[in-house]
């Protein structure tokens, strides 16, 4: 067991309940939640581990509104790194956990609340909010933790958050939430199987597909502003396949260099402009084409041009630290990704280049910050333009991280 870290969370009960009965209230009555227990979960008692889908980022308020005791939730150390969000976080008992890489640390405190404290921790396998209202892959090591602990596991599936307050949005849409909570795996479940069927279990249990669910429902999310950021996650256009020139404003989405265009609805699906059918049925299909579409494009041109600019942004400011440290300016500048390295030059002409293959931990943090690791050191990239997608710099080093 590692040695207890200086960062220890607290949640005492005064200000759970204090939450509860304000922020949660306002949260239940503003974005309509509903809930539905099998009688299993109705019946569990701590300690016990929360596991849920992750589409908004109020998911632990919004769940933490039906659980009557304190939840530890395990979050992205990426909020916590100013003194104020620290202290803020250490009282709502978060657990700072390291995005995509391995955190014994986590470990440790997470099997301290539940052991020593019988407590209660959530956690969102996915490690990140969606971008089309579809569950992602769930991160693997999930199920060895479980295994781990032996303790009741609690699923909870959130139908109606993505499209109440989607990653990429600028605002809540009124509509209707509605979540089911589930006893997923006993103690006596837990220790009979192995990881894999462990995981097959939470795989099964947290699956959400946004669209075909409202395809059910047929409840409408009001809102002026509906499309508003869609470029954050859809920055490719399906006409001339540029990947930065796409805007949107109010309901429309639209790219600035050949004029496609399409209207998001209230019920997340789209129009075509000038009486033209849209070219995808919503964000999901869109997201999904960009996706392949984007990525052997970026493969291309690294294999026909070697030395050649794949992305390049300019204003970005660079920074680095480490876990919960203050992150420090290293450079601004135009930030440019080439097939072997990501590189930026300040107005001086000083450049900074870190080659991809020393690259882990590659993702996105919120919204618009490019993260990703270099050994001990994390960076994180700001771009200033609020129509630049971090998404998009995340998807062109994936892809240039894979063999072609």
């Amino acid at each position: 067991m590692p040695a207890k870290s200086p960062y220890t969370p607290r949640c005492p009960r005064w200000l759970n309940w204090a939450l509860r009965h304000s922020l949660g209230y306002f949260l239940a009555w503003y974005l309509r939640l509903g809930s539905s227990w099998t009688d299993a979960a109705r019946a569990i008692k701590p300690p016990f581990i929360l596991v849920s889908n992750h589409v908004t980022l109020v998911d632990a308020f919004i769940l933490s509104f039906f659980i009557p005791v304190p939840i530890y939730w395990i979050a992205a150390d990426g909020n916590m790194r100013s003194s104020l969000t620290r202290a803020v976080f250490r009282l709502l008992g978060a657990i700072p956990k390291s995005k995509a890489i391995p955190d014994i640390e986590t470990i440790g405190q997470t099997v301290r609340v539940v052991r020593k404290r019988r407590g209660v921790v959530g956690l969102c396998p996915e490690g990140q909010t969606c971008w089309n209202g579809f569950t992602q892959p769930l991160i693997p090591s999930t199920s060895k933790l479980l295994k781990l602990l032996k303790v009741p596991v609690l699923a909870s599936v959130i139908r109606g958050g993505y499209s109440s307050s989607p990653r990429w949005g600028s605002s809540f849409r009124r509509g209707r939430i509605e979540i089911e909570f589930s006893l997923l795996l006993s103690p006596s479940e837990i220790k009979a199987m192995e990881t894999d069927e462990i995981a097959a279990r939470l795989d099964e249990a947290l699956a959400h597909d946004e669209e075909a669910w409202n395809a059910r429902r047929a409840i409408r999310f009001a809102s002026p502003v509906r499309a508003e950021n869609l470029e954050l996650a859809l920055f490719m256009c399906p006409s001339c396949g540029r990947s930065d020139s796409m805007r949107s404003e109010g309901r429309r989405i639209e790219c600035r260099s050949c004029g496609e265009s399409a209207f998001l609805d209230g019920y997340g699906r789209f129009a075509g402009s000038s009486g033209k059918p849209a070219r995808f049925a919503g964000v999901k299909e869109w997201f999904t084409w960009q996706r392949g579409a984007f990525a052997e494009s970026v493969a291309e041109a690294a294999r026909e041009r070697p030395d050649a600019r794949i992305l390049s942004d300019p204003g970005v400011a660079l920074l680095r630290g480490k876990r919960l440290r203050p992150q420090r300016a290293v450079a601004k500048g135009e930030l440019v990704l080439y097939p072997d390295r990501l590189e930026i030059r300040d107005v001086s002409g000083r450049s900074l280049a870190i080659p991809i293959a020393d690259m882990d931990g590659v993702g996105v943090l919120k919204k618009r910050l490019f993260e990703f690791n270099v050994g001990r050191d994390l960076y994180q990239a700001r771009m200033p333009k609020p129509s630049a997608s971090a998404l998009r710099w995340h998807l062109a080093v994936e892809a240039l991280s894979k063999p072609h």
